[in-house]
């Protein structure tokens, strides 16, 4: 099947998607909907089928009805999926040269992130202990790295992964001339750690 590129296509979808789970989550059938907005059963069926692209009045008169604003009807539920642009990426500044980009932040539990480190030739960064329970995944795309946690030392080469207790405080080493690079996963067992919590919206 051919994905459409035109996105007014795109729109109509979403639409028609947010509108029929927004009036299910109500349990109200289209008669229902009709008769509190104004707009008619069949401009409704149409508008969920995608058959239809409805003046911003029409989509006014629903959001008002249901309780949302237009964004909430035309754009995809966050509970679906998030885009983090490039310029929203947080980065932070590690070691002596190196850095930490938080690429994903998932603001509710279980709490999840997403980093990218770049680790500088013979740099390091430490981390205090995370919340009880936090684990780490790393990935090593690049480089040879050097993990510390707990009083143990982990090597790891190009292309390997580990897996280690984030509860401890911890150090990444680039232990090499060459620049490091690492994906890493942090899961949260309970509360995330406030320094990297997302703002509430």
């Amino acid at each position: 099947m051919k994905l459409s590129t035109d996105p007014a296509e795109a729109v109509s979808a979403t639409l028609a998607a947010n509108l029929r789970a927004g009036r299910r989550e109500r349990g109200w059938r289209l008669e229902d909907l009709a008769s509190r907005s104004g707009v008619s059963r069949g401009m409704l069926q149409q508008i969920e089928t995608g058959q239809t692209n409805p003046s911003i009045a029409t989509v006014a008169r629903i959001c008002a009805t249901l309780g949302i604003t237009i964004g909430q009807l035309v754009e995809p539920p966050e509970d679906l999926g998030r885009v983090t642009p490039a310029a929203d990426i947080d980065v932070r500044r590690a070691g002596r040269a190196s850095e930490a980009r938080l690429l994903i932040n998932d603001g509710q539990a279980p709490f999840v992130e997403l980093w990218d480190f770049v680790i500088a030739p013979n740099d390091e960064i430490s981390s205090h202990a995370h919340p009880v329970g936090t684990r780490e995944l790393i990935h090593l795309h690049q480089g040879e790295l050097v993990v510390e946690v707990g009083g143990a030392t982990f090597h790891v080469a190009e292309g390997g992964s580990i897996r280690i207790r984030g509860d401890r405080a911890h150090l990444y080493r680039n232990p090499t001339a060459e620049t490091l690079r690492l994906t890493m996963t942090v899961v949260y067992s309970g509360n995330q750690d406030p320094r990297y919590a997302r703002p509430a919206t």
